[in-house]
C-alpha cells in the first residue's frame, strides 16, 4: 500500500483536476449560486496593448478564479470552517450578536454612534439637512392636499432598536453619539403636523406581549406576521387620512413553516454549508375582502427594502389599482412599464396617485424621500417653462466659464450626447436637487404661493 501511495495520490490529483476542468467548461453539475450581490468579471479579449502592459494576464487570472468549477462549494466550505471554528466571517455586511443573532453592520453602527457620519461629522449640519427635508415634506403634503393626494411616512423599526439586548458589545465604533434621524424627525413631524406612522413606538410597546416574532434571529427585516399586521394598520390609517373606505385584510391563523424570503437573508449572506439553528418560523395567510362598490386607489411607495415584506405577503393588487415601488426613488418594481424613475414623466406620475407612502426604516430615515421631495416641491409650484428659464441661466454660466464648459464637453463625449443636451440635463438636475437655491419663495417655513397650473389637467 505504501509502495503505491504516490500512484494513488497522482491518480487522485488527476481525477480532481479533470473534474474541476469539466465542471468549469460544461457546468455539468448544478451548483447553488452564492447569495449576495456580485459583479461578474467579463472574459478579457487579448490585444497587443493589454498583453504588453500585463493587464490581460491579470484580468484572465481574475476571470478564471471567478469561473472555476465548484467554486461555490469551496467558498461555502471555507466559510463554514471560519464560522464553526472561530465564529468569524469575511462578510463585512453581517455582524454576529449575542446568542448568534445576526445584524446588519449599518444598524449596529447607527445604534452605537449614529449613521449621520455617512453624511457629515457635524451635528449642527445634520440638523440643518434633516430640517430642510422635514420642511419640504410638510410643503409637499399641503400642496398635494390641494389635488386630493395624500402623502405620509411609514417608519419601520430597525432590528437593533427593538432587540438591543442581542447586539454585540465588543464593537469598534468610537465616535461620539451623533444625531439620529428618527429622534429628530419624530419630534419635528409632530410640530409640523406631518402625517406619519411610528411603528418604532408600536413595536416597543408590544414587544413583550405578542405571541409571534417581530424579527427573526437570522434576518434583517420584520417577520411575515409583523409585516401583515403593520400593513393592516396602514390601510386603516389611509382610510382615516383620505376619508375613503379601503378593502380590509382577512388574516388567518398563525402556523409554523420552513423559512421564506427574506426571513433569513442575513444567514444566506454568510454562504454556509449547514443551516444555523434558530427559533421556529411562524406565518399567516392573507386574503382581501373585496367590495365591488369600492374604487381601488393608486399608491406609489418610495422607500427601502422593508417594503419587500409587503410585496411577498400581501395581495396588493386586490387592494390597489397599482402600487409601483420606487426603491430609494431609483429602480422601479411592481411596474411593467418602467425600469427606473429617470424614465418617468414625473408630473404625470405624481398626479396619478391617490396616496404616496414614504416607507423607511429608522436607520434609513437619513435618506427620507431619496430626493423625491425637492423634485415634487419644485414641480408642484412651477411649470416646465419656468424651470427651463432658470436652467437657461445656469447654461449661460457653463458657457461663460472655460473650466465648467470643458467639464461639459468631456461629459458629452463620455455620454455620447450633444454638449447642449448635457448642459441642460445638468442644469435641471441642479435645480431639482436644491430648488430653494433658485426659487426664493421655496425657502423658509412658509407655504409657497406659486402653483403649477399644468398639473390640474393631469389629475
Amino acid at each position: 500500500m505504501r509502495k503505491n501511495l504516490h500512484k494513488i495520490l497522482f491518480v487522485s490529483t488527476i481525477v480532481v483536476l479533470t473534474l474541476l476542468m469539466v465542471q468549469t467548461y460544461t457546468g455539468l453539475v448544478h451548483v447553488k449560486p452564492l447569495a449576495g450581490v456580485t459583479v461578474e468579471t467579463e472574459k478579457p479579449k487579448l490585444t497587443f496593448k493589454n498583453y504588453v502592459d500585463g493587464t490581460f494576464q491579470n484580468d484572465l487570472e481574475k476571470y478564471c478564479r471567478e469561473h472555476c468549477g465548484f467554486r461555490e462549494w469551496f467558498i461555502r466550505l471555507y466559510n463554514q470552517y471560519r464560522w464553526s471554528c472561530f465564529r468569524e466571517t469575511d462578510n463585512t455586511t453581517v455582524v454576529r450578536g449575542k446568542d448568534n443573532w445576526l445584524f446588519e453592520e449599518v444598524y449596529v453602527r447607527d445604534h452605537y454612534e449614529s449613521s449621520m457620519y455617512e453624511y457629515t461629522s457635524d451635528t449642527a449640519e445634520m440638523r440643518e439637512i434633516l430640517e430642510t427635508e422635514a420642511l419640504r415634506l410638510w410643503k409637499v403634503q399641503e400642496l398635494l392636499k390641494e389635488h386630493n393626494i395624500h402623502i405620509f411616512v411609514n417608519i419601520t423599526p430597525s432590528k437593533d432598536v427593538i432587540f438591543p439586548e442581542y447586539l454585540p458589545e465588543n464593537v469598534s465604533y468610537t465616535r461620539p453619539v451623533g444625531l439620529r434621524a428618527y429622534d429628530f424627525y419624530k419630534k419635528r413631524f409632530d410640530e409640523l403636523g406631518i402625517h406619519y406612522i411610528d411603528n418604532v413606538a408600536i413595536f416597543k410597546a408590544i414587544k413583550d406581549t405578542v405571541d409571534y416574532p417581530l424579527f427573526y434571529e437570522r434576518g434583517t427585516h420584520w417577520s411575515n406576521i409583523a409585516s401583515v399586521y403593520v400593513f393592516d394598520s396602514i390601510l386603516r390609517y389611509m382610510e382615516a387620512l383620505g376619508g375613503r373606505q379601503l378593502p380590509h385584510l382577512e388574516i388567518g391563523e398563525k402556523y409554523q413553516a420552513k423559512p421564506r424570503d427574506p426571513d433569513k437573508d442575513l444567514e444566506n449572506l454568510l454562504n454556509l454549508v449547514f443551516p444555523m439553528k434558530s427559533s421556529p418560523y411562524w406565518y399567516v395567510d392573507v386574503d382581501v375582502k373585496e367590495d365591488s362598490t369600492q374604487v381601488k386607489p393608486f399608491m406609489t411607495v418610495i422607500g427601502d427594502s422593508y417594503h419587500w415584506n409587503f410585496i411577498f405577503n400581501i395581495p396588493l393588487l386586490k387592494i390597489f389599482q397599482k402600487v409601483p415601488y420606487w426603491f430609494y426613488n431609483s429602480t422601479i418594481y411592481e411596474d411593467d412599464e418602467h425600469q427606473n424613475t429617470s424614465d418617468l414623466d414625473f408630473e404625470k406620475e405624481l398626479m396619478r396617485n391617490d396616496y404616496i407612502m414614504l416607507s423607511y426604516g429608522s436607520c434609513s430615515l437619513y435618506r427620507l424621500g431619496s430626493y423625491f421631495l425637492p423634485k415634487a416641491l419644485l414641480y408642484l409650484c412651477y411649470d416646465q417653462s419656468t424651470i427651463d428659464t432658470v436652467a437657461d441661466g445656469i447654461i449661460q454660466y457653463f458657457k461663460s466659464d472655460p473650466k465648467a464648459y470643458s467639464v461639459m464637453l468631456e461629459k458629452a463625449k463620455v455620454q455620447n450626447k450633444s454638449v447642449d443636451k448635457v448642459m441642460y440635463d445638468d442644469a435641471v438636475y441642479m435645480i431639482t436637487m436644491n430648488p430653494e437655491q433658485y426659487f426664493e419663495e421655496l425657502r423658509g417655513n412658509r407655504l409657497p404661493v406659486s402653483r403649477n397650473k399644468d398639473l390640474n389637467r393631469m389629475k
